[in-house]
């Protein structure tokens, strides 16, 4: 058989290149096996170097610091209100202002002192300061001119009573207007004169007087030397409480002081209107009580009330005269106790002691 041609000898294959085999992940150290060794860096002095801690991240802080608020103001303000049978803060309850802690007297001359202002509920917000002289600022008012009105007519209730009056304490018979922003009001009252100290009476003897003897020697009586008549006692100082009132807007400044003078009524232009009569002002003295009268005793059916014809200037007043006497004595004997002279106009009225011949008034307004 005819041989064929003979083959090439095949070229060597090249080896293939082998890939990189992957290192093996370091199985950690079973339950009671010891770890090996780890490399430890060391400084200069051969002390161990520590890695470096990880730093927290602020800004994860910030932001969980902010959503942990945000979730609890949520929890208060939304979720924990709503359950059943819990009120709710929001809702709000009405409440009734209360009036305000304010001066409840306010003191004029010496150991006296009258009422502080009162205000209602809606004044609660004032406040009052106390300045230098007797003065108090009454602020934050809403209607300052509304609480000097009211003022007023607190004080028109005192005893004695203050009347509104004039520079020159003459009484007001017009209301002044409290509807203005700004304003001013003055209000007096005559200060009660002290009264004198009473003087004993007197003793009567209840030795019986002898008769004369006939067989004495009738030698002349003297002739009794006239009694000097008493020097007239200056009439005594008299004063008046005063109260002014000055308001505008939200304040009220009330002063109150001790001041000379006295309280008198307005005067026609024609002269005093006669309101009054002799036999009106014994009526007026009899209706009064001893009390009022500065004279001893429960009732003035133990006094005799006279009055005189024509009349007395008193402060130059025109008044009407009456003389009282007393019954309630041992020997029952009619016993002077005094003059009173009323005013023809019914505003004043005053007392003649029957002993030092003072003239005081007393404190007296014709209902």
């Amino acid at each position: 058989m005819p041989l064929g041609k003979a083959k090439a000898p095949k070229a060597p294959k090249e080896p293939k290149e082998k890939k990189p085999k992957k290192p093996k992940k370091e199985k950690p150290p079973k339950k009671g096996k010891e770890q090996p060794p780890q490399e430890v860096e060391l400084d200069e002095s051969g002390q161990p170097i520590e890695p470096p801690k990880k730093k927290f991240p602020i800004l994860f802080l910030i932001i969980s610091v902010v959503v942990i608020a945000a979730a609890a103001v949520i929890l208060f303000v939304f979720i924990l209100p709503k359950k059943d049978g819990e009120p709710d803060p929001s809702a709000s309850v009405s409440v009734e202002p209360e009036p305000p802690v304010l001066p409840t007297e306010i003191p004029i001359g010496d150991d006296v002192s009258i009422k502080g202002m009162a205000l209602g509920g809606d004044e609660s917000g004032a406040v009052a300061e106390k300045s230098k002289r007797i003065t108090y600022i009454y602020s934050s008012l809403n209607d300052a001119g509304k609480a000097a009105e009211t003022y007023v007519g607190q004080l028109a209730q005192e005893s004695p009573a203050f009347a509104v009056v004039d520079e020159e304490f003459v009484r007001q018979t017009e209301k002044p207007d409290y509807t203005t922003d700004e304003g001013m009001v003055l209000l007096a009252r005559n200060v009660p004169q002290p009264k004198p100290e009473a003087t004993q009476a007197p003793e009567v003897s209840d030795s019986p007087i002898e008769s004369p003897d006939p067989e004495a020697s009738a030698e002349p009586t003297p002739t009794p030397e006239p009694t000097p008549e008493p020097e007239p006692t200056p009439e005594p100082v008299s004063y008046v409480h005063t109260v002014r009132i000055t308001w505008s807007p939200g304040v009220c400044v009330v002063t109150v002081d001790e001041e000379e003078g006295k309280v008198t009524a307005p005067q026609s232009p024609g002269g005093p209107v006669q309101v009054v009569g002799i036999w009106e002002a014994q009526e007026i003295l009899e209706g009064m009580s001893p009390e009022e009268l500065g004279l001893p005793g429960s009732s003035m059916d133990e006094y005799e009330i006279i009055p005189m014809d024509g009349t007395q200037r008193v402060d130059g007043n025109p008044c009407v005269c009456l003389y009282v006497y007393s019954s309630n004595n041992t020997p029952h004997t009619n016993e002077y106790m005094g003059s009173y002279l009323m005013s023809l106009d019914g505003q004043h009225l005053y007392r003649l002691d029957p002993v030092t011949n003072e003239v005081t008034e007393l404190d007296f307004t014709l209902e």
